[in-house]
This record gives structure tokens, sequence and C-alpha cells, in this order.
């Protein structure tokens, strides 16, 4: 009887840890450094439709909206992640947390992601090809917040 009760709480907490493994929604992130622009790919486990991000173009905390658009029903709720990057030329480190706390934005099954750099950077964002994965363009940085020169022309 000891012996069937140990198999049965192993067999359940081999269970359990792969659910939790399942839920990890941020599968992998992959930085491509060409020409002064950088690439940086997120990939998630489930289908995901990009919503919005904030701010516009520039900046050093990015909010990237998305929806997750099959979540089956062993995946966790209300989940949430932080993920360190490693050093790569061309991108200040950055650091991203994410979370599916349903008030984070007000669609069904959300997937909200905070983007920290160390310093701000200039960027564009689409969502990938494959319907899984959403693309952060790093620019070069021509910083657009530079003063004018203050050097006139007189005639």
């Amino acid at each position: 009887m000891c012996r069937l009760w140990l198999r049965t709480l192993g067999l359940a907490a081999c269970i359990l840890f792969a659910t939790l493994a399942d839920a990890q929604l941020l599968d992998d992130i992959e930085v491509r450094s060409d020409q002064g622009v950088a690439e940086i790919r997120l990939h998630f486990s489930a289908p995901v439709r990009y919503i919005k991000h904030f701010p516009a173009e520039r900046g050093e905390l990015i909010k990237l909206y998305l929806q997750v658009l099959s979540l089956d029903g062993t995946e966790e709720r209300d989940f949430q992640e932080y993920k360190r990057t490693p050093s790569i030329p061309h991108v200040p480190p950055f650091t991203v947390m994410y979370s599916t706390v349903r008030t984070c934005l007000a669609v069904h099954d959300p997937l909200c992601l905070d983007i920290q750099f160390s310093k701000p950077v200039r960027f564009h964002i689409r969502q990938g090809e494959d319907g899984r994965s959403v693309l952060l363009h790093v620019l070069a940085d021509t910083d657009s917040r530079t003063p004018p020169s203050t050097t006139t022309n007189k005639r």
C-alpha cells in the first residue's frame, strides 16, 4: 500500500513539473546584429498576436502587449517570469519580464512584456512571420534629442 502511494505521489510530481515547464510562454530570445542594427527575436511556445507597444520608437523601457491565441487547459494562468540576456555588441544589456496576469491588458489571454534596457534605444517592433514570435529591431543610435548647432548665418 505504501509503495503504491509513493508511486502515485511520484507520478503526480512528474506531471506537475511537466505542466510548469510547459507554462513557459517565452521560449527563447535570439539576438542577431548586422551593420549597426540588431534584431531581437522573442520566440513564444504558443501563437501570439501583437496588439501594441509603448513608447513608439525610443526608450529605455519598452512595454509590449500581446494576446496568446491558443492556451490549452494545462498551461499556467497568471504566470510571471524574468529573463536576463547575455551581452551583445550594438545592444545595451536588457532584461525581459513577462506576465499573463489578466489585469495587465483587457483582452482574453493577455501577455504583457517589459523589456528593460540599460540605456535608451531606438527601435521598431513587428509581429514575426511564424505567428509565434515578435521582432524588435534596435537601430544604431543617432540621438535626435541632440540640441541643434548654435552657429548662425550672418549676412
